[in-house]
């Protein structure tokens, strides 16, 4: 067990002593007086604090505002042309090729939708960290929309905690970085778009359809037909691409490739604006004092030369580590949180994700039996941890033959694949999740007698709405592009037949049964996909790993349910130098709870490139079912304004349904749980 960073600041230690009555009198009147001074100044940095935290709300509501911005408006550019959008943040949109490697279509590009919140201080101060690349996972998250809602976050949990202005540039070891979001080709605002039908309409329906066959084990014919659905997709979708379509282009190999490429436009652009910055200088200069001489502008941007900062959550750390693996002598800073193991997922066996998923699962009976039923409703006072589970597997029995019957504005049932797939999406989000599933629990052994489940299901019907059966609205992010990107990464599935599915889908069961019937999916879905890349990882390089110029910073949680812990060791295993900080929480990524000492950690491996020593183990101030409230006192004012930057940030990963695998999740299911997650 290791200690914080240096910049976290050190706990007090406690002692046990034995004095005299008279002395004893004496120091605990001495105590008195000291805890009536600690509270008032507790209280005056609470105030402090608070009004800290609102002008930073205000802040991110502000940046958050949407004035009339059209990513159309924006022309595509081989450099990086930034215009404002998003109140106080940079758009560009930079045309790179379709085909890096082979030369196909020479003539067809794509154009990369890329999001800068500007540093807080300019490109030639010396306290100028650069750019950092985010991506939030999926595959098919939006780096975009992650930066444009959450980049004040990000800049508070990565930034120095100093106040630029508050110190002279020149004796400062801060640093402050530019926040970089972009959607990765095939994803959101960058064109073209990897999809496969003509319309949303035409996509809710199918997914409608998908998604009432409910998952495997619900029935003795869903197996079939699951698998004639995904083939049908599949082939459809491969009748409809033609030559040179984006599908074809979309493995993470090539989006590693416009990291790189970013990497470099980033190098010119800092160039350009510190040649702007002193000639604008020079020129005032010689305005207002009559100075003027010729200058000298500074090589800053050395062509092949510039390395990648990035962080990368969940998928996004598969997408580091093949940046790292093909280009190794560019990695500045790659921080990799909650690690997919590179060989399984490119063979798309997707077979060891879920070692950890149980142990999330009895972290909930555990907390829940611990809070008692004033917190936790599905247990009694006296419940264990066993208790719970043997509650929650019974209303699961009952209800896979019996479902429970709703009434309101929209008649609906709640089914046994309904709940299984509500709790496989609370294991990623313990903290909100875990109080919702509890209530779910509970009013489902009710029997729903008190309409309870009314108020949850409104979020399943999020898409309930008049749809015109010839609109032409193309969905931002889709179930297939996701399809598109792990199918193309991986070795072809068509070797596979129902029997072999049906024996992966039993051999995941074994794993983790709470999970092994909906994870079966993805290998599913890849089965039934037709299209092949151009070029992919494996077209590079036989498998992960490399010397790389900066050591890697990997992050996984001690009980992760669908990246565990034991990857983040196997991937930093094929890295020399890199290093594995460990969190002790439930849950999907370090986000799943807030620990000073992880954030303290991001914070000084992003300022001057430090690991921590091997072994770290960070523990959460945050536990599900326990409110937070009883150790504020124990954290200082950066650490109360970082764990705020890092609940806004889970809780827009939780809305937006960030994870592996949640792409591919039923549309009703993770509508459902962002439904109840924005209403918390």
């Amino acid at each position: 067990m290791m200690k914080a960073p240096a910049t976290d600041k050190p706990q007090p230690a406690c002692h046990a002593a034995s004095v005299r009555p008279a002395a004893a009198a004496r120091t605990a009147l001495v105590l008195l007086v000291l805890l009536y001074f600690a509270v008032a100044a507790f209280d005056r940095l609470v105030v402090f604090v608070s009004s800290e935290l609102e002008q930073r709300a205000r802040e991110r509501a502000e940046a958050s505002k949407t004035p009339s911005f059209s990513w159309d408006a924006i022309p595509s550019s081989k450099h990086l042309e930034f215009q404002p959008c998003y109140r106080n943040f940079r758009c560009a949109r930079v045309q790179l090729p379709l085909d890096w490697w082979n030369g196909t279509f020479p003539d067809k590009s794509i154009s990369l939708a890329v999001t800068m919140l500007p540093a807080k201080v300019p490109v030639t101060d010396p306290r100028y960290g650069g750019p950092i690349l985010l991506n939030p996972g999926g595959p098919g998250g939006s780096g975009v929309g992650l930066v444009t809602a959450e980049g004040l976050s990000i800049q508070t949990m990565v930034d120095s905690p100093v106040d630029p202005a508050s110190e002279a540039p020149e004796n400062s070891t801060s640093k402050y970085f530019d926040v970089v979001g972009f959607d990765p080709r095939g994803i959101g605002q960058t064109k073209p778009g990897a999809h496969c039908f003509q319309s949303a309409s035409i996509r809710e329906s199918w997914n409608l359809r998908l998604d009432s066959q409910g998952i495997l084990g619900s029935s003795d014919a869903v197996l079939g037909r699951r698998w004639a659905m995904v083939n049908a997709l599949g082939a459809s979708c491969a009748e409809l691409a033609e030559d040179g379509d984006v599908k074809h282009y979309v493995t993470t190999a090539s989006v590693a490739r416009d990291m790189l490429e970013l990497a470099e436009l980033f190098g010119q652009y800092r160039e350009a604006q510190t040649w702007r910055i002193l000639t604008e200088n020079a020129i005032q200069k010689c305005e207002k004092h009559g100075v003027c001489t010729s200058m000298q502008l500074p090589e800053i941007y050395v062509p092949g030369t510039e390395k990648l900062q990035y962080w990368g959550f969940s998928y996004g750390t598969l997408l580091g580590s093949t940046f790292a693996s093909m280009f190794p002598d560019r990695v500045g800073r790659l921080v990799l949180d909650g690690v997919v193991h590179g060989s399984n997922y490119m063979k798309a066996l997707w077979s060891d994700n879920l070692h950890d998923t149980e142990k999330t699962m009895r972290a909930f009976y555990g907390r829940c039996a611990e809070a008692g039923p004033s917190v936790c409703p599905i247990a009694d006072i006296n419940s264990t941890a066993t208790d719970i589970e043997e509650k929650a597997h019974a209303v699961l029995t009952k209800m896979y033959h019996n479902p429970v019957q709703i009434k309101g504005e929209f008649p609906e049932i709640v089914t046994w694949s309904d709940v299984r797939l509500f709790m496989f999406m609370a294991l990623y989000e313990p903290l909100r999740a875990f109080p919702l599933m509890a209530e779910m629990l509970a009013a489902m052994a009710r029997g729903d007698e008190d309409g309870e489940m009314e108020r949850y299901l409104t979020g399943k019907h999020f898409f309930a709405c008049a749809a015109q059966g010839n609109d032409t609205d193309i969905a931002q992010v889709d179930g297939e592009a996701s399809m598109a990107i792990m199918c193309s990464d991986g070795d072809p599935q068509d070797y596979l037949d129902l029997d072999g599915m049906e024996e992966h889908w039993r051999n995941l069961d074994a794993i983790s049964p709470t999970v092994g019937a909906m994870w079966a999916g993805h290998r599913m879905n890849c089965a039934g996909w037709k299209i092949r890349p151009k070029y992919r990882f494996t077209d590079y390089k036989a498998d992960f790993g490399g010397n790389t110029s900066s050591p890697i910073l990997w992050i996984g949680n001690t009980a992760d349910p669908v990246t565990p812990l034991v990857n983040a060791h196997k991937m930093k295993s094929l890295f020399p130098g890199s290093e594995v900080l460990a969190q002790n929480s439930p849950g999907h990524c370090s986000l799943a709870a807030f620990s000073p000492c992880t954030v303290g950690y991001i914070r000084s491996y992003f300022n001057n490139g430090t690991v921590p020593a091997p072994d770290t183990m960070c523990e959460p101030v945050e536990i599900p079912f326990v409110h937070p409230s009883r150790d504020l006192h124990l954290l200082s004012r950066d650490d109360i304004l970082a764990m705020n930057a890092h609940q806004n940030l889970s809780r827009s990963f939780a809305k937006n349904a960030y994870g592996l695998g949640k792409t591919m999740l039923p549309r009703g299911e993770s509508g459902l749980m962002m439904k109840l997650l924005a209403d918390d």
